[in-house]
């Protein structure tokens, strides 16, 4: 039991002992219960009578203790879940002011490349964001959107925009949907983005194909298209696979390791990244596609600043008509980019 005579950070840190008896909470998750407990206590006693006032320290004390055993406990800081929830994913990622985890107290926590991203977990995307997914894909991340993880393959988007890059075959039969309040969004092997704007939801397919349902029934959205869901219904329109729509998206791709890796390999990731159909434009650019060995990294350059990069290694040329990347060899190319 607490001596009333202790001051009131002493009679805390007692509580604390003679309740807890297993590892507790870190250093810096006390210091948080803590700083938030006398913020709060403050408060109280600005306005509390003088008979109150007495039993303030106590139920300061109590407060701290309470909080501690939540955590020996295993609730988590975010919407008192499990921290044991499944993997999602880890992040890759975050551009200033970062990604961050809204906690249970006022201060969100912020989370640092190669943290894991759990279900149960509400995020704040302050700045863009990669995250690596567990089951193969990723996910990228708008700034100021936010979402909930609600399954190890499934989140719920509230605000902002996210894009999905899920290759064909990265998941095996595993689905990753996204939800919004106008229905949930099913990768069939794609690329897609989804956007909320208070009561609307934007969907774009880039690649492959999305399920949607719905509460009136399901419907296919295939690439090419984009579907905006508001109170008045449903619309579609065609749209492109390249140009400033994907830019964001585009420049947080996760960074390809060339070293030692055929060009071939990296003019198909480009292509698909940037939305565009590779045309090998001849029997010599084929040839040197499929031999050459390129070296160095790419790491932190934007998908058109890599290709730049490459190319210029290589005797070979390129175009970029709209939604095509020509790759030709130097004694056929007319035109360069």
């Amino acid at each position: 039991m607490s001596d009333p005579n202790l001051p009131r950070d002493d009679a805390a840190d007692l509580a604390l002992r003679d309740g807890l008896r297993s590892p507790g909470l870190s250093a810096e998750a006390m210091n948080r219960i803590r700083a938030a407990t006398e913020v709060e206590w403050r408060a109280q006693v600005a306005v509390a009578s003088p008979r109150r006032r007495r039993w303030l320290p106590v139920a300061a004390a109590a407060s701290v203790l309470m909080l501690a055993m939540a955590g020996v406990m295993g609730i988590y800081v975010h919407n008192q879940r499990p921290v044991t929830g499944a993997l999602l994913g880890t992040v890759a990622r975050a551009e200033a002011p970062g990604l961050h985890a809204k906690m249970l107290l006022s201060t969100d926590l912020p989370l640092a490349e190669g943290g894991d991203i759990r279900v149960f977990q509400d995020l704040d995307a302050r700045g863009d964001a990669l995250i690596q997914l567990a089951g193969g894909g990723n996910l990228r991340v708008a700034r100021a959107s936010s979402f909930e993880v609600t399954a190890p393959n499934a989140i719920r988007l509230d605000r902002g925009e996210l894009y999905v890059d899920i290759p064909p075959g990265a998941r095996g039969s595993d689905s990753f949907t996204v939800s919004t309040g106008n229905g949930e969004f099913q990768h069939l092997g794609t690329q897609f983005s989804v956007a909320v704007n208070n009561q609307q939801t934007r969907l774009r397919v880039r690649e492959g194909t999305v399920l949607w349902r719905a509460t009136d029934g399901e419907s296919s959205v295939e690439a090419g298209t984009e579907l905006t869901i508001d109170s008045r219904g449903a619309q579609r329109r065609a749209i492109h696979a390249t140009g400033r729509d994907w830019t964001w998206a585009e420049a947080l791709a996760p960074d390809l390791d060339i070293d030692n890796r055929p060009l071939r390999e990296f003019l198909d990731w480009f292509a698909r990244e940037t939305g565009r159909k590779l045309v090998l434009a001849d029997d010599a650019a084929r040839t040197q596609a499929a031999s050459i060995r390129m070296h160095g990294n790419v790491k932190g350059l934007t998908a058109m600043e890599a290709l730049s990069a490459v190319m210029a290694a290589t005797t070979l040329r390129y175009e970029l008509p709209e939604g095509v990347i020509k790759v030709s060899s130097t004694r056929d190319s007319r035109t360069t980019s």
